[in-house]
Parts: structure tokens; C-alpha cells; sequence
């Protein structure tokens, strides 16, 4: 090798060494860039108050939630009321997003952590979207979930089970760039059910309740003289097994929807089974069944009837005494006020029930005798 060529051989690896050291600095300052914003914010500047629509959009679903009047709603169940506490979770817990891993990410990489965009890559790559908006329909923040990230501890042990999941890839930081956040946000559904108010009706001191079929069964009215006692048939001395009639009762302390129905034409409630039920406080509440759809049965609810204004003293009581139960009762009415002006709303709605946290209230009077057997309401 003479003196031209070894110069030349020098300048080439001088070249070299100068490229590799330009790629080696490119990316530790491109990874100084990305872990400088670990520990920020998700969502920098999301203010909770001034959110009034979220959307979520996955594969194929999208609920939409409006915040009308400072009240939120479900748009796609007709405006049906939202489910306030879950809201307001699932909006506190965007706001305290933070990121722990930051990395670019890779076109190719999109379908491996299901990063797809749901709108235009429907299917089971593809992610979720939450989309927040102002009133005026201003963007306040987009956030595209992905798959769970699962974090196995390191232990000296094996665990029992299976790892669960401990947080999330999502598109965070602009749309190229994968970010983990170390929550699951398994409230991100784009299924409006989820999203709905869950209470319909709480009746509490029944005091009579009549069944009536619209198959052609026997019917049946049954009463009792105060919560302590028996219940008894009304309209003859025969015997009833009162634990059968206290299932009824248990039922209707707490009934939860599991959706709405859009459509008021569906239920076939012309075929099905009226309860009608009296309170001792004056109330009274209709409860009409309609078919089955599924493992879900059509039900409508409507209120009529007034609590007591003003509360019997009991026998024996003190001025200081009255007037110490009396303010509680006041406070208490005031509660029970509000609950009964949300159920008095119910009445044009159709809802969707699990029949099975309702099957007791199908019972005709055979189901009422001694010795019946409680599965056989299932039938009805």
C-alpha cells in the first residue's frame, strides 16, 4: 500500500467514525427528548369543568355523552340520563394521566399493540378513542388506547394465576409516539348500556301488591298489616308461603336497568304480567313486564301517590324528642323527595332487565302456595 492509498483508507474511517458518532448522539438526544417527558401529564392543561362532550369510539361502537344543562346524558339511548359517578372517575383519572415510557412508534408497530385507528381500521387491532370537546365543540384532548400492558413482579416465588394488567399503550405526545400509562381505563367502552344512569326504582314498605297476567292465569292479591307481619292472600283465607312473597319483596327493594330501548314499539307488554304495589307511605308503583330478549326482559315502571308531609309521633315522646326526630325526618324527606322525582321520570322510558334479578316477580298464584318450587317462575 504506498502513501496515497493508506491516506485515503485513513480518510474513509475518519468519515465512518464521524457518521456513527453522529447516529450515536441523534439518538441519545432523541432519548433524552422522549424520557424528559416521562412523569408529565397525558393531558396537560385538561380542566375536568370544562369538558361537555366525551366520546368514546372502539371496533364497530360509539357512545357519545352530552353535558345538557349541567346534566349529562347518553346520546345514542335518546338522551337517557348518564351515570354521573362514573363520569366523573373516568374524567379525574384522564387528568391525572401520567406518562412512564415514551417511545417513537413505528407504522408497524400499530396493528402488534392494537393502535389502529378505529374509524378507518375497524377490527380487532384497533384501539380506542376518547375524544373531549368545550360546549362550543372546541377540542380539549384525543387519547387512542391500545392494548393492556402486563407487568409480571419479580418474585423469588412463582405466583399463583395469571399476571394481570397493570396499564396501557396509547398514542400520546402526538401521533408519533407510543406512550404506557400505568392505568387499564377499563371504563373506555364505546357501549352505551355502560354509560347509563343504573337506578330505576327502590320500593320500600310495601304493603299490598296484585298480579295480573295477560296470558290467562289466575291472578293474585296479597297484604299484610304492617312490616312485621305475615303476608296473607287478600281475597280468601287461603295459606301462601310468605318467604315466596318476600323473594317479590327483595326484588323490588332495588331494581337495576341493563339498558334502554330506543324503540317504544318493542316489548310485547300486551302479553305480559302487571305488578301493582302499595307502600305503607302512600306510594304506588306499577311495574309491567314485557318479553324476553335473550337473557334480558322489556320492563316499564311508573309512580303514583305522595309521602307523608309531616311524621306521627310516637307514643310517650318529649318535646325535645319530637323535635329532634321531626328535623331528621325533614332531612330525610328531602332525600327521599329527589329520588322520587327522578323515578316519577321513568314512566315513558322501556328498559331492558337481567331476567334473572327479576324472575321472582313473574309468579303466578300457584308459585305463591306452599310447596311450589321458586324455578318455576323461570318458565313464565
Amino acid at each position: 500500500m504506498n502513501r496515497r492509498q493508506f491516506l485515503i483508507l485513513v480518510a474513509v474511517l475518519i468519515a465512518l467514525a464521524a457518521a456513527g458518532a453522529g447516529v450515536v448522539w441523534w439518538q441519545r438526544a432523541d432519548w433524552r427528548t422522549t424520557s424528559a417527558l416521562v412523569g408529565e401529564r397525558l393531558l396537560p392543561g385538561l380542566v375536568v369543568s370544562e369538558v361537555e362532550r366525551i366520546r368514546v369510539i372502539e371496533s364497530g361502537e360509539t357512545v357519545t355523552l352530552n353535558r345538557v344543562d349541567g346534566k349529562w346524558q347518553v346520546a345514542e339511548r335518546n338522551g337517557y340520563p348518564a351515570n354521573l359517578d362514573r363520569i366523573a372517575d373516568f374524567l379525574a383519572k384522564l387528568a391525572e394521566l401520567k406518562i412512564t415510557q415514551l417511545e417513537p412508534l413505528a407504522e408497524s408497530q400499530r396493528t402488534r399493540l392494537q393502535l389502529l385507528e378505529p374509524k378507518t381500521s375497524p377490527g380487532k387491532d384497533a384501539g380506542t378513542a376518547v375524544e373531549l370537546e368545550s360546549k362550543d365543540g372546541k377540542s380539549l384532548g384525543r387519547v387512542l388506547l391500545g392494548k393492556r400492558v402486563v407487568m409480571q413482579a419479580q418474585t423469588t416465588a412463582p405466583t399463583k394465576g395469571s399476571p394481570q394488567p397493570t396499564g396501557r399503550y396509547v398514542v400520546g405526545k402526538g401521533p408519533a409516539n407510543m406512550a404506557v400509562i400505568l392505568d387499564t381505563l377499563q371504563n373506555a367502552e364505546g357501549k352505551p348500556g355502560p354509560w347509563l344512569a343504573r337506578d330505576l326504582i327502590r320500593v320500600s314498605n310495601a304493603r299490598a301488591m296484585q298480579w295480573s297476567s295477560g296470558s290467562g292465569k289466575p291472578g293474585w292479591s296479597v297484604i299484610r298489616e304492617s312490616e312485621t307481619k305475615d303476608w296473607r292472600f287478600a281475597d280468601s283465607g287461603e295459606k301462601l308461603d310468605n318467604n315466596k312473597v318476600q323473594d317479590i319483596v327483595s326484588v323490588v327493594l332495588y331494581i337495576a336497568l341493563g339498558d334502554v330501548v330506543t324503540d317504544p314499539g318493542k316489548g310485547g307488554f300486551d302479553k305480559g304480567a302487571t305488578l301493582k304495589i302499595q307502600s305503607f307511605d302512600g306510594l304506588g308503583y306499577t311495574i309491567r313486564l314485557g318479553e324476553l330478549e335473550g337473557d334480558m326482559r322489556y320492563l316499564r315502571v311508573a309512580l303514583t301517590g305522595e309521602p307523608p308531609k309531616v311524621r306521627v309521633p310516637g307514643k310517650g315522646e318529649t318535646a325535645e324528642e319530637k323535635e329532634k326526630l321531626d328535623k331528621t325526618f325533614e332531612e330525610n324527606r328531602k332525600a327521599w323527595m329527589l329520588g322520587l322525582e327522578r323515578e316519577r321520570k321513568l314512566e315513558p322510558w322501556t328498559f331492558l332487565v337481567p331476567n334473572s334479578n327479576i324472575e321472582a316477580l313473574s309468579r303466578d298464584r300457584s308459585q305463591l302456595l306452599p310447596g311450589a318450587k321458586k324455578d318455576d317462575a323461570k318458565k313464565s
